[in-house]
């Protein structure tokens, strides 16, 4: 692939249907979850990433048996029913943040021995020590490196009992204590120190170890924090689990109508799925664009002719993964965009708020940021090469906004940097963009017949 990769515009509006592929967040929970069960799990529409990948190599690295199979999109893993097989083992967690937290939470269940994780030198800026601390005070033996990777645990028993957490930096923190918990000697108690954390991929978490076997009885929450009772095991899922399509991704293309105009098809996206970025539905609804629900997928249209979407004015603290591709449209808006309740994002695969500052300050926008949220003021776009930083969602929100033909010529003028980045959770993003740019101008052919 072309590096930097030139966008080319559609010369039409939207008219196409893309299919997402299956949650990151979900195959890696549905991972972790299988391998705490006792058995064979067969795990369907699995996204086969390289965020996937990292998880299936450490699980392969901590003894695991795990098939895989890519072209049917299923991972089989077999469970040692919360025991870990190698009792040493090296880890790299990369850049992969659900990684990095759960797998720190379940080296914990060793009964000896010594594990290290590490991961790129931007893991080693993303703070670990709420999870290692709440983990210590449960019985782990944890070092870190200053509340940073890499991380030595010389594991033990867990306790239970109560422990306070911080999660504001991320959710996944608590998730990871949820999974491990129902193997602590007693009930676990997780008090939330900040309570106003973004609760949607925690509700995921507890949904599917309701899935894997947990009785919903033996996990509450309350506005405080959750409580899961030790005395049940998660259950292998022979007959298979299946994961949604990435919410976080569909959000591309739920943007790409409001560039371009028309209408897109998003296979995978379900109205009723457990996870939060589903609310970018919401979020586009209300600046304009209309959504159609169906069984497995979601329509969103908007006519450019009509009028300019208007600008987001929102708060985006429990879909922040979507707030990159509302910045990325927003000199498309009427109107000027603020985003609010981003601070924590800043900690992420990059300083996101800082990377998309940066490309929208090259595309001539004019852009203001705070320590937690980030203005555009629209003003008229010029040819530019977009930086991503290595991070998967920079290089796929800023394509969409490539997408606007401003030149009126096909010709692309927005280029974007080390376009392979998408593969940590979008693997063919660029060949699935190129196809619908190429349905939708076969559709308006015929339709001008």
């Amino acid at each position: 692939m072309e590096d930097p990769y030139p966008v080319k515009p559609f010369r039409s509006p939207a008219s196409a249907k893309v299919v997402v592929p299956g949650s990151k967040s979900m195959t890696n929970r549905a991972m972790i979850l299988a391998a705490l069960a006792d058995g064979i799990s067969r795990i369907e529409n699995c996204l086969f990433s390289e965020d996937t990948e990292i998880m299936v190599n450490a699980l392969q690295t901590l003894g695991f048996a795990i098939q895989t199979y890519p072209k049917e999109k299923r991972i089989e893993v077999t469970g040692k029913g919360g025991t870990i097989p190698n009792s040493k083992a090296r880890l790299n967690v990369g850049n992969s943040g659900t990684s990095a937290r759960f797998l720190t939470a379940l080296c914990c269940l060793g009964k000896e021995g010594e594990y290290e994780l590490d991961g790129v030198p931007q893991m080693r800026k993303r703070p670990i020590d709420s999870l290692a601390n709440a983990l210590s005070k449960l019985g782990a033996d944890i070092e870190t490196a200053n509340g940073f990777f890499p991380l030595k645990i010389r594991p033990k028993r867990l306790f239970g009992g109560k422990v306070t957490i911080d999660a504001t930096g991320s959710s996944q923190l608590v998730s990871a204590l949820l999974m491990v918990a129902p193997f602590c000697q007693q009930t676990l108690n997780i008090e939330l120190s900040d309570t106003s954390i973004r609760r949607g991929y925690i509700e995921m978490t507890c949904e599917m170890m309701k899935a894997f076997g947990i009785p919903p009885k033996n996990i509450l929450s309350s506005n405080s924090g959750y409580t899961i009772h030790s005395s049940s095991a998660y259950s292998s899922q022979a007959n298979g689990y299946v994961v949604e399509g990435d919410a976080s991704a569909a959000s591309y293309f739920l943007a790409l109508p409001l560039a371009v105009g028309g209408k897109i098809e998003i296979e995978g996206l379900k109205k009723d799925s457990l996870q939060g970025d589903t609310a970018f539905t919401e979020k586009v609804e209300k600046i304009g664009a209309s959504i159609e629900w169906k069984a497995s997928s979601a329509v969103c249209h908007y006519d450019l002719s009509r009028a300019q979407p208007l600008a987001f004015n929102d708060n985006f603290y429990q879909i922040s993964d979507t707030f990159l591709t509302a910045a990325a449209i927003s000199p498309l808006l009427e109107g000027e965009t603020k985003i609010e309740g981003i601070e924590h994002t800043r900690h992420q695969e990059c300083d996101r708020i800082e990377a998309m500052a940066n490309g929208l300050s090259r595309l001539g926008q004019n852009v203001r940021q705070t320590q937690g949220s980030l203005t555009v003021e629209p003003k008229a776009l010029n040819e530019a090469t977009v930086a991503t930083y290595e991070d998967h969602r920079v290089a796929m929100s800023f394509a969409i906004l490539g997408c606007r033909d401003i030149k009126g010529n096909g010709e692309p003028w927005l280029k974007v940097e080390d376009p392979l980045c998408a593969r940590k959770t979008f693997p063919d993003f660029f060949e699935t963009l190129e196809k619908a740019r190429r349905d939708s101008e076969k559709e308006a052919t015929l339709a001008s017949k």
